[in-house]
């Protein structure tokens, strides 16, 4: 049996693609613009990260009640309250005069990405043929990924020229496509109907605990443990844990949680967004401070590898359909790991051209390993718990991605800009090595379970 994606699907994967395409380039554009943005606000670089670091919390946060959402609402209602709440954020931030309000618009287009990103997934789960689920899972990986790829050098070329507020002007062509191509496609597409109420105590305990981690991460730039946010931290999560595993209301399945093959995936594509955003603050800053480029060419640096990266995320995902999942995730990791060894042992030899080269090595390793693991985690569950499964892969994710841009701002506010960059690129080599244990305990023989 011939089993073909329609132009309908297609336009509908795509539609909604863009609304979190939106958000994650105006996310990456704005990593150029720190400087800038030091200077006109009077703060320092740790104040600034706020910028990105709030944005990827509001996703975070977003995407824990995306189970509910999905379940709860048709597709296309929130596509569409991703793209008001996108616009509004927006202009917030093309207008505001403080760094509170640019923050504020940034929350908001948080809670749009947050809508949007599990709403691209799920269609792809709910629309597309078995058979090609993993180029399609790709494909929206590839659109989604061109927002990173071209996000810095848009927002370097746009803040040497215009000024960074035209950066989020420009933007809003990307809703404005979406809504020319998603009006008649996107549809309500067949959801697993719930009962019950969402759970507000779960999902305000998560909240919190997610906000404090992060406080608690930045505060450690004073040397010392905030010992207010530790303990908040603390009692939000065994709240949240206890609630998760006793409640009856719907929020996120904590029961996935014991599945070890999960927990295998879960954590590299976590470490891998952990790392990449981290590294995606650290070398346009790098290159701005130690190497004096300016922002344009700070951001397109990190241009050619993003690019190639988002445009091979197919291929990658129909190596995963033609040949599972072992060998593009032991094969990217490979090149992952040996990039950052050696972009560790040359930081203080570094040059633009040389940077530019290990970062398209490094992407292509990581994306090979991260695409394939974010399909497999997702086919492993029966269909009542992929949105599940979904929604905490991409909280863990975007959370760790937050993490990343704060441990990577604190980097460099205590070591510099070289000493920062290099301690950052052996944590990673850490986590690389540690990546490559939990694949072996998702393909050992104890946990397999036969695939439908």
């Amino acid at each position: 049996m011939k089993e073909n994606t329609s132009l309908k699907t297609i336009l509908n994967i795509v539609s909604v693609s863009l609304v979190a395409f939106s958000g994650i380039m105006a996310e990456t554009a704005m990593n150029v613009t720190f400087p800038a943005l030091s200077k006109e606000f009077h703060t320092n670089l740790n104040a600034i990260q706020w910028v990105t670091t709030a944005y990827l919390l509001a996703v975070t946060i977003m995407i824990t009640t995306s189970s509910y959402l999905i379940k709860r609402y048709s597709s296309r209602n929130l596509w569409l309250v991703s793209i008001v709440f996108f616009v509004i954020g927006t202009l917030i931030c093309g207008f505001s005069p403080n760094m509170t309000l640019l923050i504020l618009g940034r929350v908001l287009e948080g809670i749009s990405a947050g809508i949007a990103m599990p709403l691209v997934f799920n269609i792809v789960v709910a629309t597309v043929p078995a058979a090609k689920i993993g180029v399609w899972m790709g494909i929206a990986s590839m659109i989604i990924s061109l927002a990173p790829s071209f996000g810095p050098t848009y927002g370097g070329a746009l803040a040497d020229t215009f000024g960074w507020r035209s950066i989020f002007f420009i933007l809003l062509i990307a809703p404005t496509i979406s809504l020319i191509l998603g009006w008649k496609t996107v549809r309500a597409v067949k959801r697993h109907e719930i009962k019950g109420s969402f759970d507000g105590l779960a999902f305000v305990s998560l909240a919190i605990f997610l906000t404090s981690a992060l406080l608690l991460v930045n505060k450690l730039e004073s040397g010392k443990v905030d010992w207010t946010w530790l303990i908040v931290a603390i009692i939000t999560l065994i709240t949240f844990i206890i609630r998760g595993m006793t409640s009856k209301a719907n929020f996120l399945n904590l029961k996935l949680f014991v599945k070890p093959k999960f927990i295998a995936l879960l954590i590299p594509i976590a470490l891998y967004m952990f790392i990449l955003l981290g590294l995606n603050l650290i070398i346009p800053t790098y290159l701005q401070y130690f190497l004096h480029a300016s922002s344009f060419w700070a951001g397109f640096s990190l241009l050619p590898g993003a690019l190639i990266g988002a445009l091979l995320a197919p291929i990658f995902g129909r190596l995963y359909d033609l040949k599972g999942a072992k060998i593009p995730l032991y094969l990217g990791n490979t090149i992952f790991t040996v990039v950052i060894v050696i972009m560790t042992l040359w930081v203080p030899k570094l040059s633009l051209p040389l940077i530019i080269t290990l970062y398209i090595l490094f992407i292509i390793g990581r994306n090979m390993a991260y695409t394939s693991a974010q399909t497999a985690v997702i086919v492993d569950e029966d269909s009542l718990e992929k949105a599940d499964a979904m929604a905490i892969v991409q909280t863990l994710q975007m959370f760790m991605g937050a993490l990343g841009t704060t441990v990577g701002a604190l980097f460099q506010a205590k070591y510099g800009a070289v000493n920062g960059l290099q301690h950052f690129a052996w944590l990673a080599v850490v986590l690389s090595i540690l990546i490559f244990g939990l694949f072996a305990i998702y393909f050992s023989k104890r946990f397999q379970v036969k695939r439908a």
